[in-house]
């Protein structure tokens, strides 16, 4: 008996499809791969780990200096010969303590003059007070401090003003408000100083970041279309999908890298002698990350267009040009603008990621102006982001010399 074998079905492949052909699922996770990629690129690039650190350690620096020179408490030994004078020296103690709770003023009584200046003058005290014909006279052995005085002055003040109120039958606040000074400009307030400082900080963050990410876009495009390795790439993911993979991953590093920078910048301000700004300045760094988010992925496609657009690394200098300007246009305005100018750049996309939280650092920026930016940056970066992307996708396989945004946005797909 013979028996005849039948051959076992095979499945046949569907119209169009090739048996090589990555799965519908795989490339819609081909971006995802491109990010990771890229991001495993940087982090172990010795280059930027090396900056990156270099940069911490010199906030770090700062951050110990301000410790070093401003932290110490000060302990003051005062020596007095009666009750009134002991009183007074001792109020000064909580003026000191509100700006180091570990400051503290020791006092102690005796008999007479010359046994004070003795203990001064043993070292067993650092300042004697008395009066001396109606005014109060400190006397140090050799070297004064400078926080005790202001401090007793200010005891003094508040004595003085209070025994006057009584005198003329009006009340301290009364006597302080008219002896008080304040002052007032016409554009932005006390903390324009500290806003120039806020705005050129802003200004060189963003030009540093946005150039040196940019240019590692452009110049990762352009050496693949030098190599030819991107008609492979494109023979296994979808253009859509390189470039974004490309711009997730670099942006994602870069705004990484800006909230470690500003965030050990928020910690050293603690240290400073501009403490008090530290809540302005909190608000203004949070909207200064999410302006710098917004700008920089409307600039990240246009930086990988300028990439496609060439054809050799030495086209990177002529296809990246407006690039270049748009930054250093935002760079000078960062801290340059003021007056109206100021006001109408700060809704200008890209300028307005540096512009706005400076703004907002010294209080010239209604709470509703951010929110009105913002959405205009980003309609920006989606207009950005589409425009980009049509340039890269015509652009990329071109290799017959350099185009311009132009020539490159009048091609056909």
């Amino acid at each position: 008996m013979t028996t005849t074998a039948t051959p076992t079905p095979t499945a046949t492949p569907a119209p169009g499809a090739s048996a090589g052909a990555p799965s519908t699922s795989r490339q819609q996770q081909a971006w995802l791969t491109v990010a990771i990629r890229e991001i495993m690129v940087k982090l172990t690039d010795k280059t930027f780990i090396i900056g990156t650190i270099s940069t911490l350690v010199l906030v770090g620096l700062g951050i110990l200096a301000g410790i070093l020179l401003g932290g110490q408490p000060s302990h003051v030994r005062v020596v007095v010969t009666d009750p009134e004078a002991a009183a007074i020296a001792k109020a000064a103690e909580p003026i000191m303590q509100a700006s180091n709770d570990e400051n503290t003023v020791t006092v102690t009584e005796v008999a007479d003059e010359a046994a004070a200046r003795s203990q001064v003058s043993a070292g067993d005290a650092q300042a004697y007070l008395t009066q001396v014909d109606g005014r109060w006279v400190l006397t140090w052995k050799s070297e004064p401090k400078g926080e005790y005085e202001a401090a007793l002055g200010q005891v003094l003040q508040a004595k003085t003003i209070g025994e006057l109120a009584q005198q003329t039958g009006t009340t301290p606040e009364e006597i302080t408000q008219r002896m008080t000074l304040s002052s007032e400009v016409m554009q932005g307030d006390a903390q324009g100083f500290v806003g120039y400082i806020v705005g050129v900080a802003f200004a060189v963050l963003f030009m540093m970041s946005s150039m040196m990410y940019g240019m590692q876009i452009a110049n990762s495009v352009i050496e693949e279309k030098q190599s030819r390795i991107v008609e492979i790439l494109v023979a296994v993911i979808p253009v859509r999908q390189l470039l974004a993979g490309k711009v997730v991953g670099n942006t994602a590093i870069a705004f990484a890298q800006m909230v470690l920078l500003l965030g050990a910048g928020l910690i050293g301000i603690q240290f400073t002698p501009i403490p008090q700004f530290l809540p302005s300045l909190s608000g203004a760094i949070g909207w200064f990350l999410i302006f710098f988010l917004a700008g920089f992925l409307a600039l990240a496609c246009i930086w990988a267009a300028a990439g496609a657009l060439g054809t050799r690394s030495e086209d990177l200098q002529h296809t990246s040009q407006p690039l270049m300007w748009v930054l250093m246009i935002a760079y000078f305005a960062g801290f340059m603008a003021t007056g109206t100018v100021r006001v109408v750049l700060s809704f200008v996309p890209i300028v307005s990621s540096i512009l706005m939280p400076v703004r907002i650092v010294d209080g010239t920026a209604a709470w509703w102006e951010p929110v009105i930016a913002l959405a205009i940056n980003l309609a920006f970066a989606v207009a950005m982001v589409i425009i980009g992307e049509r340039i890269y996708r015509r652009a990329l396989l071109r290799t017959q010399g350099r185009l311009s945004f132009r020539q490159a946005l009048m091609l056909k797909d």
